[in-house]
């Protein structure tokens, strides 16, 4: 019932002036077939019945149509905002969707994440085969920014209940066991510690991106995550997310030397 009355709800925020006139003239056939069917006779009862059952069925099209224009409007928001699916999770809960795309991918693949361990875990022997299909970029948190005694990991660490230090030794240990590929291949694989305040997750896959917040008292990988695609209204600005972070100095930079706690 509840449903049901929050749509009626819904129906009637919308009316327009056409919709009453459109509602009212079926009163009047309404209330006109009810005075005819208490005449008496044997034809006017009937006319009357016919003007009601056309006074019913003109307001359940109404309801349909509204119902359906809603629907529609829904759908074409989705559209247009370039949506293509959600998530409850993301990392290895939805990683058969990540597979799918990362074995299609020709031009670029972009993550942006904290310290990106499990993707360390589960695509570490995957990243020659990546370099040899796309340009790879990844965006790791600085765990030293914006100060080493308080910074922007250690409070993620706080806020998903990890040991402090946690990390920061995520971004060591993913920057050590790639230090050779992006020796070999530092124009298509490359790695940056970026310094801003962490704001979404990224994983982008040519013209399709996966993206979502990080919210407290949550591992990252139980947050929801959306999939977009180019053409949609939030691909490019999500994209330029990425590249103000990736090419711009004051937000990024190459890795250097970093000690784990």
């Amino acid at each position: 019932m509840t449903r049901v009355s929050s749509r009626f709800r819904l129906i009637r925020s919308q009316l327009t002036p056409r919709n009453w006139v459109y509602l009212l003239l079926h009163v009047i056939l309404f209330l006109g077939g009810m005075y005819l069917l208490r005449q008496k006779g044997s034809v006017i009862p009937n006319v009357g019945i016919s003007l009601i059952a056309a006074a019913v069925a003109g307001w359940v099209l109404f309801v349909w149509v509204m119902l359906n224009q809603e629907q529609a409007r829904r759908l074409d928001t989705l559209i247009q905002l370039g949506f293509v699916d959600g998530f409850l999770a993301r990392s290895t809960r939805i990683k058969d969707n990540y597979d799918t795309r990362l074995q299609r991918a020709r031009q670029s693949i972009d993550i942006l994440g904290f310290g990106l361990r499990q993707l360390r875990e589960d695509y570490l022997s995957e990243f020659p085969a990546w370099v040899a299909r796309a340009t790879v970029r990844i965006l790791l948190i600085d765990p030293d920014a914006p100060i080493s005694t308080s910074s922007h990991a250690s409070q993620r660490d706080k806020e998903e209940g990890n040991s402090q230090g946690t990390i920061s030794k995520d971004v060591s240990d993913f920057l050590e066991q790639t230090t050779d590929l992006r020796s070999q291949h530092s124009d298509r694989f490359q790695v940056r510690l970026y310094t801003a305040l962490p704001s979404i997750n990224i994983f982008r896959v040519d013209d399709e991106l996966f993206w979502g917040p990080y919210l407290v008292k949550n591992q990252s990988r139980n947050m929801p995550t959306l999939l977009v695609r180019r053409g949609g209204g939030l691909f490019d600005p999500l994209l330029a997310h990425f590249d103000s972070l990736w090419c711009d100095t004051n937000f990024s930079h190459e890795p250097r030397a970093i000690t784990s706690p």
